[in-house]
């Protein structure tokens, strides 16, 4: 016999669902084994299927209105309402995902297939079938607006629960491990550590909002279906494109009041010279970061979204056939994306256009580079009276990436010999940074700082 199964003390009412989905389980269950429900189980489901009736009366899933499109804003059905709540008990309840799958062992999944929906939902007859079948056919409001989702092929599909779906009624996020081919970056950044042109800064708060409100211009103000923000990062190497994206992070959280992830892509665990490998994995990734609050950084994005070149061969076909799917591929992502580029030219002139930003980062000048200095140098750092950072901006041009690496490495030589911070440490480490590319390099190059290399050696 089934052990009795107690109505819990609902937090929330939309628990009733997970609780109702339970008793249907064990019906299912006793069924199959042949055993006897208590002699109680009749009272507690109707219990349970009444606290589920005033949970829906009182609006437990109006909050749905929220994601419907004006096309798909007509009331939603008991059979629509039921159907969801099947999809989502695996995710809301995970106990109950290895219940439903020994229920269907053809199907060896722990979503519902619509042969043990039958069962649960208790259809019978064609005119049952039919509203079934109706209320997940392509056009309809569950499947168009992409609360469900419809796998398998016919006997064996089963629904389960879109990444809309879990984030309005859950309140989190679809997946919880990494993307596959992406990494978690933990870098934060603000606002007052971002060293740009004003016009950039004003781009970059252009993406938050875009990220922010652009689900309230398609549902609220009737806007074209929407997809991305997109977003183009083009400048030289060190200027503050990577770090951008951990600023826009740290704003998005901000903003909405939830916590944002940042994942990096790694091209090299998601190209591959094998013939339709790239499209799949890169499906891959954007499938699991649907519905997350996450931005994908793609840094030197120029090989994955190079220029298309005329067909000689069938491998330069595919090539092209590839690049064409990557373009098509981010424009329905529903997510932002940001890829960052040194070298705008390098980048087809068809992704140009189907980005909603193109945002420039230029080479800073001096009075940027000072800024940058004054930015990177450690804060607590017991530093000499002889550094001028208005003569230090001046003096040398390098990148904000580059000030970044010779401020740390002056203050490593400082704690190291410790003293305080001075003009042979920060010369040593400018001089370090300018040798990196094995070029001759003139001590003119460092300006006034050349009169410390020798003190520095």
């Amino acid at each position: 016999m089934n052990a009795p199964f107690d109505i819990p003390n609902l937090s929330d009412p939309i628990d009733s669902e997970w609780a109702r989905v339970h008793l249907m389980l064990s019906i299912s269950e006793a069924a199959r084994t042949r055993d006897h429900l208590d002699d109680g189980f009749a009272e507690r489901f109707d219990k349970v299927s009444a606290l589920v009736t005033t949970a829906r009366n009182g609006g437990s899933w109006a909050v749905l209105r929220d994601v419907l499109s004006e096309d798909h804003q007509g009331e939603l059905t008991t059979l629509d309402v039921d159907l969801m709540s099947l999809a989502l008990a695996p995710v809301a309840n995970p106990a109950l995902g290895p219940r439903i799958q020994s229920l269907q062992p053809q199907l060896a999944s722990p979503w519902p297939g619509l042969p043990l929906i039958q069962e649960l939902l208790m259809l019978d007859g064609g005119a049952d079938l039919g509203l079934l079948f109706s209320s997940l056919t392509p056009t309809s409001t569950l499947v168009a607006s992409g609360l469900i989702r419809v796998e398998g092929h016919t006997p064996q599909q089963m629904i389960r629960p879109g990444p809309a779906l879990i984030r309005t009624m859950l309140g989190r996020d679809p997946e919880l491990a990494p993307p596959p081919g992406a990494s978690l970056s933990d870098r934060r950044g603000q606002w007052d550590q971002l060293v740009l042109p004003n016009e950039t800064l004003a781009q970059l708060k252009d993406f938050a909002g875009w990220v922010e409100n652009g689900g309230k211009v398609t549902r609220d103000w009737g806007g074209k279906q929407g997809y991305g923000p997109l977003a183009l990062f083009s400048g030289a190497s060190g200027t503050g494109k990577s770090f951008a994206a951990s600023v826009l992070v740290t704003e998005l959280a901000r903003r909405t009041g939830h916590p944002w992830a940042l994942y990096s892509l790694d091209l090299g665990r998601i190209m591959s010279k094998y013939v339709g490998e790239t499209e799949a994995n890169l499906n891959a990734l954007l499938d699991s970061l649907e519905g997350r609050r996450a931005v994908l950084q793609i840094d030197e994005a120029d090989g994955l979204l190079g220029k298309r070149g005329e067909v000689s061969d069938a491998r330069d076909r595919y090539a092209n056939l590839e690049v064409s799917h990557m373009l098509a591929r981010f424009e329905r992502h529903a997510g932002p994306v940001i890829l960052t580029t040194n070298l705008r030219t390098n980048v087809d002139s068809a992704f140009l256009r189907r980005f909603q930003l193109v945002i420039d980062f230029p080479t800073p000048d001096a009075q940027a580079r000072t800024a940058l200095w004054r930015v990177l140098l450690p804060p607590r750092a017991p530093v000499s009276e002889r550094v001028d950072l208005d003569l230090l901006g001046e003096a040398v041009r390098l990148s904000g990436g580059s000030i970044h690496n010779a401020a740390t490495y002056a203050a490593v030589l400082a704690a190291t010999e410790g003293v305080d911070l001075d003009l042979p440490h920060i010369a040593r480490a400018v001089w370090a940074e300018l040798t990196k590319d094995a070029r001759q390099v003139r001590r003119s190059e460092v300006g006034f700082l050349a009169e410390f290399l020798e003190e520095a050696a």
